[in-house]
């Protein structure tokens, strides 16, 4: 069965180079996705976000609203987006939509 794509936000760095946020409190960027997944009577929520990092850029994924997001810190804009595709991969394998 064909699933939707997930809901995606385009990633546009706008000229920003991890060197830039070194310093003060991490700020979210534009980017990553949602998606959804039948939970009981309701949905369940997965949400991938790009946030910046001292060491490069920090993709967090936080699902169902529940525990501690998975965060990894990539070095290099072509790595975050790498591991962006990658958890998407994932979950649609698994059943997100």
């Amino acid at each position: 069965m064909p699933s939707a794509p997930a809901l995606t936000d385009t990633i546009t760095l706008g000229g920003i180079q991890p060197e830039d946020w070194t310093s003060g409190k991490p700020e979210r960027l534009p980017g990553g996705f949602m998606m959804s997944k039948p939970a009981g009577d309701g949905l369940s929520y997965a949400f991938c976000e790009v946030w910046t990092n001292p060491f490069g850029w920090e993709v967090r994924l936080l699902m169902g609203g529940n525990g501690s997001p998975v965060i990894t810190v990539a070095q290099s804009s072509s790595e975050m987006f790498q591991m962006v595709e990658q958890w998407r991969a994932v979950l649609l394998e698994r059943g997100w939509i």
